[in-house]
């Protein structure tokens, strides 16, 4: 089974995933990581900004799927892959071609995702919230080789709402739906 994480911003995407990694022996590959690796060959600092920036121009001169080429090359038989990052349709419709994927969309009220931004203190995020509602409306763009969050997520076959900081009530919903998951993919 492969499954794609989609979703706003600081919605946990990256906690999701590292639960079903750790627990559930899935591989993972994080579109993000695919243009941090090539950004940091040319030496550019990984910000927020320059990451969408990066991305886009990728995007523009190789193809809006791009990132979801070069992660599915990278596919081994038999395994299971959590792929974060999705940001934009033509990924995800690329990531579609591939049997037993599906995507879900891992979201959180905005108070929420603001504040886990601010605990979390990556390199690049902003701090204020105006900066964070800016960032986020740019991740949501309807057409062009810019991040289209917001179309992505209306493309998921689930909706995973990840508003608890509970980690012990988060691994067990991650548990029912993977349940739900291998029930549905195992068929």
């Amino acid at each position: 089974m492969i499954i794609g994480l989609t979703g706003s911003y600081c919605s946990g995407k990256d906690t999701v995933a590292d639960y079903i990694v750790e627990n559930s022996g899935f591989c993972h590959f994080s579109l993000s990581d695919e243009i941090r690796l090539l950004m940091k060959e040319k030496n550019i600092e990984p910000t927020r900004e320059n990451l969408i920036a990066f991305g886009t121009k990728l995007r523009q001169e190789q193809g809006n799927d791009v990132l979801a080429k070069s992660v599915i090359s990278k596919f081994e038989a038999n395994k299971n892959y959590c792929i974060t990052s999705i940001r934009h349709t033509q990924e995800v419709i690329r990531l579609k071609t591939v049997k037993n994927f599906v995507l879900i969309n891992v979201d959180a009220p905005q108070a929420i995702r603001f504040a886990r931004m601010q605990y979390r203190k990556r390199q690049g995020d902003p701090t204020t919230l105006e900066k964070f509602i800016e960032l986020e409306q740019k991740e949501c763009q309807s057409s062009g080789s810019g991040q289209q969050v917001s179309l992505c997520s209306k493309m998921a076959d689930i909706t995973f709402v990840n508003d608890t900081d509970n980690i012990k009530q988060l691994h067990n919903q991650i548990e029912n739906l993977l349940k739900n998951l291998q029930a549905k993919y195992h068929e």
